[in-house]
């Protein structure tokens, strides 16, 4: 049975897990025998050999359908054998099939990617998990970052839309095609009783879906459904990047009335041209602090965003807090001190080449 030996972390600051025998498992972009995709975010995501969950691999399929040459939903002895409990996938709460990966041996590590805490309507609620180093999201890691509960927003969007449809304007919303799109859709569903247009490629993502059990009332622009629908004061949802003044005046011209709101985490901090909702498929200040008192890990290490924020706060508060590129220096410089002592009690030891070559192609 292998082990993992080593954790390494690349020049792109992306971590690499050594097994005994030398091969690696890449965490998100880095290059590894295979590698771990959190979930299907482009910025995430990487061609080639992965492994991710089911419905991770079934959303990146739309974007990489030529390029990944395997997947694996779990690491089994065709590729590294290792015990069911050494790498454990468990959900996130970001999107749909999102996870985070714990590596147990003699030290547990737990890598959140994305993560939310928050209740979601279509994806599963991320778990706690216990561990001695935590590797978490800090996008949002700041005190401005306090999240109101799903049904508070869910309310605001509803009244702000049936309001602007009785007053006779047509909507349109921008959301990122994956996640946040399909969350908008279910609250314009569940509570404004409401079918929205949706772009091209949002309806190619909510197709993955309700494939993996997610019902979403919806017409895809240019069908016969939508074109119905269209006839009265309709809602329609864009991809995030495509509000802006271009396609606003476009649509005023073809629509004449219409008004434009936006679904994003970043409306608590910054004031938008349009109304904005903040929609956030990523854990607020209180749910890092409640995933880490709760973790109770050893060692922490803030990722993304305003993580360099987040760490400075928590070693503030006494913990053992570091960002991703103060840990990559300690890590490289504490790997090549363990080689340095077990170079001098073993001869030619293949773990220790393995080690110093990792370091070598990491930088």
């Amino acid at each position: 049975m292998l082990f993992i030996f080593a954790i390494i972390i690349n020049e792109a600051d992306y971590m690499l897990i050594q097994l005994e025998d030398g091969r690696t498992v890449g965490i998100e972009n880095s290059n590894g025998d295979i590698t771990y995709i959190s979930h299907a975010h482009s910025d995430h995501a990487r061609k080639g050999r992965i492994f991710s969950s089911k419905e991770t691999f079934d959303l990146l399929y739309n974007n990489f359908s030529q390029k990944i040459t395997d997947h694996k939903s779990h690491l089994s002895a065709d590729f590294i054998p290792i015990s069911d409990k050494s790498i454990e996938l468990h959900p996130a709460g970001h999107i749909l099939g999102s996870t985070q990966i714990r590596f147990t041996n003699s030290h547990t590590v737990v890598f959140t990617g994305d993560m939310k805490l928050r209740d979601s309507f279509t994806s599963e609620k991320a778990r706690i998990l216990d561990c001695d180093e935590l590797h978490i999201d800090c996008t949002f890691g700041h005190q401005d970052f306090i999240f109101p509960d799903i049904d508070v927003i869910a309310d605001r969007i509803d009244r702000w839309t049936r309001t602007r449809l009785m007053t006779g304007q047509n909507v349109i919303f921008g959301a990122y095609s994956t996640g946040k799109a399909q969350e908008l859709i279910k609250i314009l569903n569940d509570y404004s009783n409401i079918t929205p247009i949706v772009d091209n490629t949002i309806e190619q993502k909510c197709k993955v879906y309700e494939k993996h059990g997610v019902r979403l009332e919806r017409a895809e622009i240019g069908s016969e459904k939508a074109n119905e629908i269209m006839k009265d004061k309709f809602v329609y949802i864009i991809p995030f990047h495509l509000v802006n003044r271009n396609s606003e005046n476009w649509f005023k011209i073809q629509y004449k009335q219409v008004s434009f709101a936006l679904v994003t985490g970043w409306a608590l901090r910054y004031k938008y041209k349009y109304t904005a909702f903040p929609l956030s498929d990523h854990a607020g200040f209180s749910e890092i602090l409640e995933y880490i008192d709760s973790a109770r890990p050893k060692e922490i290490i803030c990722h993304y965003g305003n993580a360099a924020w987040m760490a400075s706060y928590l070693k503030s508060k006494g913990y053992n807090a570091k960002t991703e590129s103060e840990w990559k220096l300690y890590s490289k410089s504490s790997i090549i001190e363990s080689v340095k002592e077990s170079s001098s009690s073993t001869n030619n030891s293949s773990e220790i080449k393995a080690v110093m070559q990792s370091i070598a192609q990491t930088g």
